[in-house]
């Protein structure tokens, strides 16, 4: 009953958008102002929108609509200004200098006297970068800092002994336009790291006002405004009136009044909302559906969803199952193995996934969508149910024999249903172990898998950022934790590999780009053949959109940059 309840105020609160009149204003370059932009997001809940425990691409999405970031990505991913208007790196790549902007304002809050935001300066910068790093804001992306920024061990290693440290030796603001950050050694991706949620900028007054509440009372400069957060039904946000960007012909952004973030987790009633002219675009297309819909040869939709607009791009995406790594039976490499070889990936790109978004994760982590970095090098786990059973026999366990009970976790998300269900039917099948699923809520799931309290677990990776390092962090040995008390993130699998580590090492202070891939190549497939996780498959993306949305590309992240949609006049 809770759900069917739930189920009818999300399709109240979207279905009221069919009927309402749209009043649109023109504006120069035959663009408009106004309406509201409705989407769902179909894994529910956000864990918050405090950008350091932001940990999935659910908050991610709708956190670039309340902050600016110190630097962003353009639609094919390359690196613009945003928050610093321009930067300079060192001849030796372990000093960069931002010349942050002057003129952008925090969103007016009760957290401000008078309730009004005020100008936004490199301070703010240097508060946020620093809040990152403390382990006592609840942090997951320390590890970004760590053994790369002056003075980022220190600090958090002060921070957990409840010493009075508020600052980074290596990051510093000089006056309000001026942000200095020390490397200990030249890293590459460092600038694609800032592009990230990590590199968001808070106010310290909104941090102190609303203490540990400031995950669901949002406040930054981007350009909408946080309204209102209803659990697990929708969240919104309007226009802010005085953000500082305009497009390239003078126009203030963004052009929407406001946004209305719904959490329908069923893929064919986002659907059908989509279809019947309530939600404005469909991201996860339902996979029995998905043929009727797409035209994969000539990349159009099919008739009657030809009315609508369809994107589609390589995905900068990978599934798969991870391990715990420390604790039995997965910290044998054997059992890991075992099932790794025991999954037919074709059969479930094939018949599950219904073949055209999707293809068999053969190789390694990082998908086929970098040019300089060839997968197909890396090798990988296919369907050998032989060796499975060999290697399961070996680790102690033959044909399933005193196999300790598992529960293999997933969160609510369609896709990840369908393909459980044929994990567990080919691990039964092929090594005599009966699984059992259980379905956790997304946000609970991310902190028991970095808490270390799931043996098995199916997930997907986004990066980050568009780098094979992003992916390749995932099995870095450096990025666990020393204490079993702390969260481990992104290597929740919490594997170490001291050869690949040292590979990872190397391969971020290289700064020839072909001597850097070819390092993490070794560490990947170095990892890969210890199976701290099972590959599954890599994606395409498809999105539909409504005829009347425009401004509003599709790239490989699949990032939600609104600040630039617009509509047309609806027909």
């Amino acid at each position: 009953m809770h759900h069917i309840l739930l189920i009818v105020l999300i399709l109240g609160l979207i279905g009221c958008g069919k009927e309402e009149t749209i009043t649109l204003t023109s504006a120069k370059g035959g663009k408009n102002y106004g309406g509201v932009f409705r989407i769902n997001m179909i894994r529910g809940n956000p864990n918050g929108l405090d950008p350091v425990i932001i940990n999935s691409k659910l908050a991610d999405d709708i956190a670039l609509q309340v902050y600016d970031r110190l630097i962003s990505f353009d639609s094919s991913l390359g690196v613009i200004p945003e928050a610093a208007s321009s930067w300079e790196i060192s001849a030796d790549g372990k000093e960069y200098v931002f010349h942050i902007r002057s003129d952008m304002r925090f969103h007016d809050n009760a957290c401000f006297p008078n309730g009004k935001g005020r100008k936004m300066t490199a301070k703010d910068v240097e508060y946020s970068l620093v809040r990152a790093c403390d382990p006592k804001s609840r942090t997951v992306h320390y590890w970004a800092f760590k053994d790369k920024v002056v003075g980022a061990n220190a600090f958090y290693d002060a921070r957990l002994a409840d010493k009075p440290v508020n600052t980074i030796e290596g990051i510093q603001a000089i006056g309000d336009t001026t942000l200095k950050i020390r490397l200990t050694r030249a890293y590459s991706p460092f600038l694609l790291l800032l592009a990230n949620s990590l590199g968001c900028i808070v106010p310290k007054e909104a941090v102190e006002k609303y203490g540990r509440d400031f995950f669901q009372n949002p406040v930054g400069t981007g350009p909408f405004i946080f309204v209102e957060w209803r659990p697990d039904i929708s969240m919104t946000f309007r226009k802010n009136p005085n953000y500082w960007q305009k497009d390239y012909v003078g126009n203030k952004l963004p052009y929407l009044d406001s946004l209305v973030f719904t959490f329908i987790k069923d893929d064919k009633l986002q659907l059908k909302e989509f279809t019947d002219g309530n939600l404005d675009e469909c991201f996860t297309l339902p996979t029995e559906f998905f043929e009727d819909i797409v035209d994969t040869k000539n990349k159009k939709a099919k008739a009657p969803y030809d009315q609508f607009q369809l994107q589609s791009t390589p995905a900068l995406l990978t599934w798969f199952i991870d391990y715990l790594c420390i604790k039995a039976p997965f910290d044998n490499p054997d059992v890991r193995r075992a099932f790794s070889y025991a999954i037919d990936r074709k059969n479930i790109v094939k018949y599950i996934l219904k073949d055209a978004p999707y293809g068999p994760a053969l190789h390694g982590i990082t998908p086929p969508v970098f040019k300089n970095y060839d997968i197909k090098q890396i090798p990988g786990f296919d369907l050998d149910v032989q060796k499975a059973r060999e290697l399961l026999a070996k680790a102690g366990y033959p044909n399933g024999k005193n196999f300790p009970k598992v529960t293999f976790h997933i969160y609510p998300e369609p896709r990840l249903v369908q393909v459980a269900e044929a994990v567990r039917s080919m691990i039964k099948s092929n090594l005599g172990i009966e699984l059992q699923i259980q379905t956790i809520q997304f946000s609970e799931f991310l902190q028991l898998a970095e808490e270390g309290k799931l043996a098995m677990w199916g997930t997907r990776w986004y990066g980050d950022y568009p780098d094979p390092e992003n992916y390749i962090n995932l099995l870095d040995g450096a990025l666990v934790p020393n204490s079993l008390n702390e969260p481990s993130y992104p290597n929740s699998t919490r594997y170490k590999n001291s050869e690949a580590t040292a590979l990872f090492a190397q391969a971020m202070a290289e700064t020839d780009e072909s001597k850097r891939m070819e390092l993490y190549r070794k560490a990947e497939s170095m990892a890969i053949a210890d199976a701290p996780a099972t590959m599954l498959f890599y994606e395409n993306h498809y999105r539909l959109l409504q005829p009347w949305v425009r401004g509003y590309p599709l790239d490989g992240l699949a990032r939600v940059v609104l600040k630039k949609a617009w509509f047309i006049t609806r027909k």
